[in-house]
């Protein structure tokens, strides 16, 4: 054992000694160069990594320093001892001719990075006091003690938010997009707590980046174990004028929309989506036919307006009854004629088949000249489809869901009126609203100019005892730009227990997915796999011989990964790409032809 370790010790002392050949400057003097100039070589430890979206973080004894290169962020963990080279010197979200308003950061196509083989050494944080948050600080992890935050609620990602100190000092907290503080809407601290996190600078404001939930006094996030296959999972989403050709109505670029939308829905993997604002029948096809899996689609035709319901569903779990459209009110009801789309349905989960009723809608919008003529109006369709489902749909098992283009608890138009929905929400003898804890909390599904929480579900008391969850999916933590390329509403999600209760740790979730394209390939082809949780991913290509070909062996964050395969190298026949992420294993069959 003894000869062992004093080899290993020679060989990381030869690594090091070579490696440093150049002594590295301090990082404090790579921080003086000039913008645009190239520093040729510092260290230091990593302080965040896969954590935050976009840079990695490194400091030493002199400073800290911000890493634009996402290989790095995703291949470094907190703790270890790495040496960046050839970084370009730039400056990120600075006020246009006012340098050194931004993030100082090292980038470009020359930096290089290499991982000391030693033992990882956390950084620890530096205490720090809210006034004394400046440059000298910048790239650091700090520690700020007796924090308060002003917003009560849970977090989200991608948003800021206020803490102030005990002499009334204030600081913005940032929690960013790819934060599991933000992706888990983790609750946010009430009383004084203990705040660590990275400095940054965006136009000439501080900010501290928290990257775990232990960096603001909470305890380790806890992960739903539950697989998908024994529940009844059921997702509504607004995707934004799909389908619609016209590039002022929803995201520009159409086809990147479609494409993200089926990466969003491949990750959550539902037996039955609700869509509004669907444009045509061809593009629903379009996105049924390309998920993982075994979909089909209803498109509510019947509905005169441009934008439309629909439903896409699995058909191995979901045997459709019947489907149309729920009439009821007058003639300006459910915005001239957008009624209710209902689909009945059998769902086979487990042991168990369960008649269920679900009813996608889509209530009229609020325009700021008729504010207040689109309240009333919400609130009668919402008291008429009430008494509706009283008198039709009494005894059924039945699902409300869709873009209530309002909030269950108030209104959006005036903060003293009562919600639209005071129908279904003083009636909780007969109704559960499953989304009203996720607003009360101050989440948003709505995430375009003005966010709320506009998308909703209901369940009838028939149903309540078969409730597991409701929760709000987060994309964005792997899609960026997600408001402007995919959608400016999340998906909401519910899950329901149709064959029993089973042990929330009966096993972990699989967490990413694998996609070939084309299938069968002859010159090229490709695997696109959306890794969710992030860890340590293993891409292998194996041959109907046995023959392995590692493709990939690396630590990713959550991502969207493509893969390109080595067809040009391979034989038609047939062959099997293995993936394994954090020890779970998934396969998918690859065919090339000549």
């Amino acid at each position: 054992m003894t000869v062992r370790i004093s080899i290993v010790a020679a060989f990381v002392a030869c690594f090091a000694s070579v490696l440093m050949a150049q002594d590295p400057i301090s990082i404090a003097d790579a921080r003086k160069q000039e913008i645009g100039s190239v520093v040729s070589k510092i260290a230091g430890r990593v302080s965040s990594s896969i954590e935050l979206s976009n840079v990695a973080y490194i400091q030493d004894k002199t400073g800290g320093m911000a890493i634009f290169n996402e290989n790095m962020r995703t291949a470094v963990r907190i703790g270890d001892s790495v040496v960046v080279e050839k970084g370009t010197l730039a400056e990120f979200g600075n006020t246009v001719g006012a340098p050194g308003t931004g993030l100082l950061q090292l980038g470009g196509a020359d930096l290089r990075f290499t991982v000391i083989p030693t033992g990882r050494i956390e950084p620890s944080p530096r205490n720090l006091s809210i006034p004394l948050v400046g440059e000298g600080v910048e790239a650091q992890l700090v520690k700020m003690r007796r924090l308060r935050f002003v917003e009560v609620g849970r977090f989200e990602g991608n948003r800021s938010y206020s803490a102030i100190d005990n002499t009334g000092n204030d600081i913005v907290i940032r929690i960013d997009r790819s934060c599991e503080i933000g992706t888990n809407n983790l609750e946010i601290p009430t009383g004084e707590v203990d705040v660590t996190g990275i400095v940054s600078q965006f136009r000439g404001a501080y900010q501290i980046l928290p990257r775990l939930a232990q960096d603001i006094g909470l305890p380790p996030i806890t992960v739903d174990t539950v697989k998908k296959d024994l529940t009844l999972d059921l997702t509504t989403w607004n995707l934004e004028w799909y389908g619609s050709t016209d590039t002022t109505k929803g995201p520009k670029n159409k086809n990147l929309q479609r494409t993200r939308i089926r990466t969003v829905m491949d990750t959550i993997k539902a037996d039955i989506y609700s869509l509004q604002e669907i444009v045509t029948d061809e593009a629903l096809a379009a996105l049924s036919d390309s998920i993982q899996g075994s979909y089909a689609r209803f498109f509510a035709t019947d509905i005169t307006s441009e934008q439309k319901l629909a439903y896409i569903y699995n058909t191995k779990t979901i045997t459709p009854v019947s489907t149309g459209l729920a009439v009821n009110g007058g003639a300006q009801a459910w915005a001239n004629g957008r009624y209710p789309y209902r689909m009945t349905f059998d769902a086979h989960i487990g042991t168990v088949t369960e008649r269920i009723i679900v009813f996608d809608l889509h209530a009229k919008a609020t325009d700021s000249a008729t504010a207040m003529v689109d309240y009333a109006r919400r609130k009668t369709d919402a008291e008429t489809f009430h008494a509706y489902l009283r008198d039709f749909y009494a005894d059924s098992n039945v699902i409300v869901m869709g873009d209530f283009n309002d909030r269950l608890l108030g209104t959006n138009v005036d903060s003293l009126l009562p919600s639209c929905y005071l129908s279904f929400t003083e009636d909780a003898q007969n109704w559960l609203a499953t989304t009203a804890p996720l607003e009360a909390q101050g989440l948003s599904s709505y995430v375009g100019f003005n966010r709320s929480f506009l998308d909703h579900i209901l369940l009838s008391n028939e149903l309540r005892g078969e409730f597991y969850r409701t929760y709000l999916e987060t994309p964005e933590r792997f899609l960026t730009s997600y408001s402007t390329t995919t959608s400016d509403h999340r998906p909401v999600s519910t899950r329901l227990f149709i064959d029993g209760t089973v042990d929330v740790d009966e096993e972990a979730p699989v967490s990413s997915l694998i996609r070939i394209s084309p299938n069968p390939m002859s010159s090229n082809g490709m695997a696109e796999i959306v890794v969710s949780n992030g860890g340590v991913l293993r891409v292998d290509l194996i041959s109907s011989t046995g023959e392995i070909m590692p493709l990939v062996n690396e630590t990713v964050a959550p991502s969207l990964r493509v893969v390109v395969l080595p067809v040009a190298q391979l034989s038609s026949g047939s062959y099997r790409l293995v993936m394994t992420l954090n020890s779970v294993v998934s396969t998918a069959p690859v065919m090339v032809v000549r």
